[in-house]
């Protein structure tokens, strides 16, 4: 029961980021969803070395680099501090409101694809890798589309344990750190580009 309640407490986190509208809170939410991996890392896994060393990761990655990059990037580029949904808060709800009927439905495959896995659990993973997706299409802000894929990350994370699915720790590394290349990537992108529309007005004859 305490792990199911640890999965809801993190899809809810997952669609207080994806309504989020402002910037600083936004990023903080994130680094607490992160941070609150931990919970059901610990419940699932125990305190082996295993578990440890994702712990590890998810501190060092998930929880300082990430949000860190965000915020010194928004504030590199001068970013607005709003990061309202594009297409208006009823819509998005509709939306979630869509996967959560989908989700419903696949509960029972969950049993006979997956065997004897926590369905509650299953499902909330599944509605978090969803609001993850949904972020993609309703965030105008580019700090609220990465942090949707953040969510997304979590998500793939959480599927991980619920499925049992101890990966070498070389691969899981790889994983970790390739999510904080995207991030990295992107951001590096949105300087760039903040900066060639800086060129463009000073070149711009007058």
């Amino acid at each position: 029961m305490g792990t199911e309640f640890s999965y809801l407490i993190l899809l809810l986190l997952g669609v207080v980021i994806l309504l989020e509208n402002r910037l600083k809170r936004l990023v903080l939410l994130l680094a607490f969803q992160s941070v609150f991996l931990l919970v059901p890392l610990f419940e699932d896994g125990g305190y082996g070395t295993h578990s440890l060393f994702l712990a590890g990761m998810i501190i060092l990655f998930k929880v300082i680099l990430t949000p860190w990059i965000l915020y010194w990037t928004a504030r590199r580029t001068n970013s607005v501090e709003s990061t309202f949904p594009k297409v208006g808060y009823i819509p998005t709800f509709a939306l979630l409101m869509v996967g959560a009927v989908v989700g419903f439905f696949i509960l029972g495959f969950t049993k006979f694809r997956f065997g004897e896995v926590n369905q509650m659990s299953f499902l909330y993973t599944f509605l978090l890798l969803y609001v993850g997706m949904v972020g993609f299409v309703v965030r105008r802000h580019w700090v609220g589309v990465i942090a949707s894929f953040a969510v997304f990350e979590n998500g793939t994370f959480l599927l991980t344990q619920i499925l049992r699915t101890e990966l070498p720790l070389g691969i899981e590394f790889g994983s970790f750190l390739d999510a904080v290349f995207i991030i990295g990537a992107a951001a590096t992108l949105r300087i760039s580009m903040e900066s060639s529309s800086e060129n463009e007005k000073e070149e711009a004859p007058v």
